[in-house]
């Protein structure tokens, strides 16, 4: 009788270290899987961040010239994009009369400018905001958070 329970004596520190290694080896799993996971979500993150950084550098774009209509009630601008990407912009124009009140209108395009192309926007003023002496000033604002400037004298 003896010697059976010796025998299920040494059985139980065998049992023991297999379950023991069995749990080791689950939770290092667990924690490989999760920081191979997280390492791979970071350096996508990383690279999605410096190619967008890398875009917002080569993207370059100027006013190239702007005119109104002889009544007022419309003014356009033209944007030369002579960067490398495609881009988007808001068009703000502030007009300042003579007697300092102030206008300011917002054009919204939505189409990209593509890479080497001249774009006309046309901004809709009500007829005779603009007058001979007036200023305007004319913000492009790009959806990578470049901006240029221009001033127009009407």
């Amino acid at each position: 009788m003896m010697a059976r329970i010796r025998r299920r004596r040494a059985l139980s520190p065998v049992i023991a270290t297999i379950i023991l290694s069995a749990v080791v080896i689950a939770i290092g799993g667990a924690i490989w899987s999760y920081a191979s996971g997280a390492s791979t979500v970071i350096a996508n993150d990383y690279v999605n961040g410096t190619m967008d950084l890398k875009n917002e550098i080569v993207e370059r774009f100027i006013v190239e010239h702007a005119t109104n209509t002889s009544d007022g009630s419309n003014m356009s601008i033209w944007i030369y994009n002579y960067g490398d990407v495609d881009m988007i912009v808001d068009v703000y124009a502030n007009a300042t009369h003579v007697n300092s009140s102030t206008y300011s209108f917002c054009s919204n395009l939505t189409n990209p400018i593509s890479s080497g192309s001249l774009v006309e926007i046309e901004i809709h003023f009500s007829p005779g905001a603009l007058e001979p002496g007036d200023t305007v000033a004319v913000k492009v604002h790009s959806r990578r958070q470049n901006n240029a400037y221009y001033k127009y004298y009407v």
